[in-house]
This record gives C-alpha cells, structure tokens and sequence, in this order.
C-alpha cells in the first residue's frame, strides 16, 4: 500500500468516526506534509513501519528552523501525526507509535483579555446613564466582584448584605458546590441600593435578586443581551460576562500584586495555580522591563 493509499484509507475511517470536515482536512495536511518530508529527506516513500522517533524529531525542527512554522501549527501537525500512528498500530501498519516521546512546543500562557481601564470606564457610565438601574447594578457587580454569570442569576434578594460602609454578596453554590462571601465596594453597594428602591421584591429575601417585565432573569443569554445593548451605547466592542470576570482580577492583582491567595478565594478558585495566568506579563510588559536594563546602567 502507497503512501497515498495509506493516507486515503486513515482519512475515510475518520469520516467515518464522524470527525468534522475541518479536522479531518487538518489532519489529512499534516501527514501529506510529513509524508513530503519524509520523501524529500530521506529519497524513500513514507511507510509508516519505518518512521522512528527520531524521524517526528528531524521533522519537527525542519518545521522550526527552515520552515519558520508557527509553534501552534507544529503543535497541530504533531497531534495530527500521533492520531496517525495510533490508527496505524491499530491497523498493524505501524509496530509502535514514534510520536509517542516527541513533546509539541510550549507555548506562552495566554493571559485572559479584559477591558482597558478606559473602556471600562465608558461601560459603566453607559450602564448608569442607561436609564434601568438593573443594569447598571449587573454590569456593576459582574465588574466589581469577578462573579460568574451563573453565579449572578442564581442570586437572591437575601444574599446581599448591604451597609452605609460595608456590603457583601454571598455566593451559596458556586462552581463544585463552593460557598464563599465576597466585600462589596461602594460603587457597587450604591447600584445595587438604587437597583433595590425600585425592585418589587426587595423585601423578600428568598426572592430572585434579578427581574424584567417579563419575570425572572435566568438565562445567560439575558446577560449579554443587556452587555451587547449597553456596549453598543458606551462605542466599545460587547464583552461578555466572563470578561468582565477577566477584568475584575486583572484590576485586583494590579492593585494587590502579592495577593493571589485573596484572588483565588474572591473569585472561588480552589488552586492558586488557577489564578496564576493573571500574573503572566504580556509583550509590552516585558518590553517595558527590558528598557529598565539601560536606563539602570
């Protein structure tokens, strides 16, 4: 069986599986690029039972050095080329999987995108000037707290504690069933007191802290909706509630840069690892470090 053969005979067993059309055409290119490699390096036509780990090595520095292959596509075509192999022993075309010791590249955390402090600033006072308090105290509390979007609608009337110089919101059944209680600052209390003195249900602890005219708020898509109206007001791209999230700890952390611990227990991490992908400097953080070097000479 031919290379091509081969190739062809992985590609229909993965239609089969019921990949979609997109995987299977990213995976088809990865193993003809392997197989035009493998040809071009060592004059031969690609047999899988002759590929050793040393091959995917070989190849995947080509892809680094000549090619200049980004390291998310090198990545791609090693999963792509283990997927392969798997099939391949499977089908006793291959003795053994040669990607099995060839690690991908690692690639930098990805630290999670928030608002700028002065899109930020034009969110809320949009929200404040939008004339529904409710929105002003959701897009106030989801900015002010880090909350979930689930953990917002699933809010009552009673988990607020609110006082003229202290407040909180309790979050009774977070993500796994955690419970934990979050300070509130003044901008927030005050939204969410004005949000109140126009709420039917205010006195009703047990009731939904949310409502509409058509009932209660329980659905995320109701959220954006209101992040999407407010945002096209303030002339900044919709962010969603998990954003908002982002922006929240990204502003915590930069006022409190030793503070991980107390970031974790507000935005109900269990693992401190978790919210390390907030202290990872992006490009022009760095930049700014490294021009410190010649101005300390």
């Amino acid at each position: 069986m031919d290379a091509a053969d081969v190739i062809a005979q992985w590609v229909e067993d993965l239609e089969r599986s019921g990949r979609s059309t997109h995987t299977i055409a990213a995976y088809r290119r990865a193993l003809v690029h392997f197989a035009a490699w493998n040809r071009r390096a060592y004059d031969t036509a690609f047999d899988p039972a002759a590929i050793m780990p040393r091959d995917v090595r070989d190849w995947k520095a080509h892809q680094q050095t000549v090619e200049k292959a980004a390291p998310a596509t090198i990545n791609q075509r090693l999963v792509a080329l283990s997927r392969f192999f798997g099939w391949a022993v499977d089908h006793a075309l291959a003795a053994d999987d040669p990607t099995a010791d060839v690690p991908g590249i690692r690639l930098p955390a990805r630290q999670p995108k928030g608002l700028s402090d002065r899109d930020l600033r034009k969110l809320l006072r949009a929200a404040k000037t939008s004339g529904s308090a409710r929105d002003y105290a959701i897009i106030e509390i989801l900015a002010g707290t880090g909350l979930r979007v689930g953990e917002l609608l699933d809010l009552c009337v009673g988990d607020l504690d609110l006082h003229e110089r202290s407040g909180s919101v309790t979050v009774r059944q977070g993500k796994r069933g955690s419970f934990r209680v979050i300070p509130l600052t003044l901008d927030v209390r005050k939204a969410l007191e004005s949000y109140l003195d126009s709420y039917t249900n205010a006195a009703d602890p047990a009731a939904p802290l949310w409502a509409g005219p058509h009932g209660e708020l329980s659905h995320r898509s109701s959220v954006l909706r209101i992040l999407a109206r407010v945002a096209q007001q303030a002339g900044i791209t919709a962010p969603g509630p998990h954003v908002l999230r982002h922006t929240f700890a990204t502003r915590y952390l930069a006022a409190n840069p030793d503070d991980l611990r107390g970031l974790a227990a507000l935005l109900g991490h269990a693992s401190l690892n978790t919210v390390m992908i907030y202290t990872e400097p992006s490009l022009d953080r760095l930049a700014e470090r490294m021009e410190r070097l010649d101005t300390d000479l």
